[in-house]
């Protein structure tokens, strides 16, 4: 069986080219629970990590009715620099929308790029 492996060098020149194929930018946002007045406490959503380089590969998306309204909702995996921290308590901003990170790849072999699968959120952060 032959085996095929990578030098520390060749890793880390894959990694710097793929970062630099990452044509936008999103911020990594994490969840704060703050009071609300009233004694309960409610979630309060922040920039965690900004400006960070990404792509978005649209999976699937669709259009359904949901009261008079008509509702769509988009999944797509999101490639980030492969030491990004995110996981799936974080949300994602990416222009003028907000994403749940349903998903992370973690605990590959010579990770060159960390990858995230992601669901549009509709409202506000």
């Amino acid at each position: 069986r032959m085996s095929i492996g990578l030098t520390a060098r060749e890793l880390a020149q894959m990694r710097a080219d793929i970062e630099g194929l990452l044509p936008d930018t999103c911020n990594i946002l994490s969840a704060t629970r703050v009071s609300d007045g009233e004694g309960g406490t409610e979630t309060s959503w922040g920039t965690a990590i900004a400006n960070v380089h990404c792509r978005v590969d649209y999976k699937s998306g669709a259009e359904y009715t949901a009261g008079a309204a008509v509702q769509s909702y988009s999944k797509a995996v999101l490639s980030l620099p492969y030491r990004t921290a995110i996981d799936t308590s974080n949300r994602v901003e990416i222009d003028d929308f907000v994403w749940a990170v349903t998903g992370v790849n973690e605990g590959q072999t010579w990770e060159a790029v960390r990858r995230a699968e992601i669901e549009r959120i509709h409202g506000q952060r």
